[in-house]
């Protein structure tokens, strides 16, 4: 695989992807982040990734999830806003959830799909439904009929209402989302270009390219890069010194650290990624200024509680801290 040229995201560089605000500023104006995220089975993931959005200055968030997850996490996040969701493995269940979602994208400008979701119907229906595609959705294809005129540009064969017909927000994919993607045939293909952050660790981005995890591990730098071009889409890819790629600009974090080998920890990335990517509307930017202070706010807990003592829920507070440090 032919060598990448990339950047290493120092102090420098991640200062100047820092989002700003005015004194004026509403909550609406600063950004509001959607997390589609968690179930009976992880309502941790849900309120981790909530957590992290907004520690990472989401203006508002929004927790779309099951009522029971509702009842769990609420009183540790109240500050985040609710979409309740029907608890139903049917399709016709998943397309009142998917309706009920895309009702408040007009108002947000990033939505974080799948920490926690699980891998059973329910959640596989409701990422069909909000994609317009893997569950039977009516593309524009057929609905232009056979024999249509003229090429269906990129992109076109989703659902006449999705995520991304219905509105301009960008999404960080994670996680549940990323192994629902990785059954979809060609899904690549199915996806407006530049609208995605995909955050796969080196088992997802395997699955995602069909090929053995030791490819992966070996070339991380160009396996981003060259994912990145294929799909057209923005790539983190964790594990190490994580990498951030969409194709164009490659990036690769300055510091790795080992305490984040542990539950959750990508769920709160997604979060912080999903969090800046709401004030800032640039993929690349917001997660590479996530993977810079990750590694920081890991290195910062083990201070307290060593390498083997750091969780998942000491690390939002601690990313906050270190963005907190880029601006002094």
């Amino acid at each position: 695989m032919v060598d990448v040229q990339h950047r290493i995201i120092d102090e420098s560089y991640a200062r100047d992807l820092l989002p700003t605000r005015g004194a004026e500023a509403h909550k609406w104006d600063v950004g509001g982040v959607i997390v589609v995220a968690g179930s009976p089975a992880y309502p941790g993931a849900a309120l981790l990734t909530s957590r992290s959005a907004g520690r990472s200055g989401a203006g508002i968030v929004l927790l779309a999830t099951s009522r029971s997850v509702i009842a769990t996490v609420a009183s540790a996040i109240p500050e985040v806003a609710y979409i309740p969701l029907p608890e139903t493995e049917s399709s016709s269940g998943a397309r009142k959830a998917s309706e009920l979602i895309r009702e408040h994208l007009e108002r947000v400008t990033a939505i974080v799909i799948g920490p926690g979701l699980s891998a059973d119907e329910a959640s596989g229906n409701l990422l069909a439904s909000l994609f317009g595609f893997g569950g039977g959705s009516e593309s524009v294809r057929g609905r232009m009929g056979f024999g249509s005129d003229g090429p269906v540009p990129r992109g076109s064969e989703v659902a006449a209402s999705t995520i991304f017909s219905d509105s301009d927000v960008n999404v960080v994919l994670d996680a549940d989302g990323l192994n629902w993607l990785a059954r979809q045939e060609r899904w690549w293909e199915k996806l407006p270009a530049q609208r995605v952050v995909l955050t796969p660790h080196p088992g997802e981005m395997a699955r995602l390219l069909d090929r053995p995890i030791e490819e992966i591990t070996a070339e991380p730098v160009a396996v981003a890069a060259e994912a990145a071009r294929m799909w057209s889409q923005t790539v983190l890819l964790k594990g190490g010194n994580a990498v951030v790629s969409n194709g164009e600009t490659t990036l690769v974090a300055d510091l790795a650290a080992a305490s984040l080998a542990t539950a959750g920890s990508g769920d709160v990335l997604a979060g912080v990624v999903g969090g800046l990517l709401a004030q800032t509307g640039s993929l690349v930017d917001s997660a590479a200024l996530a993977v810079y202070v990750g590694p920081r706010a890991a290195l910062r807990v083990e201070d307290r509680f060593g390498v083997l003592g750091v969780v998942a829920a000491d690390l939002p507070d601690a990313m906050a801290t270190e963005l907190a440090l880029l601006t002094a």
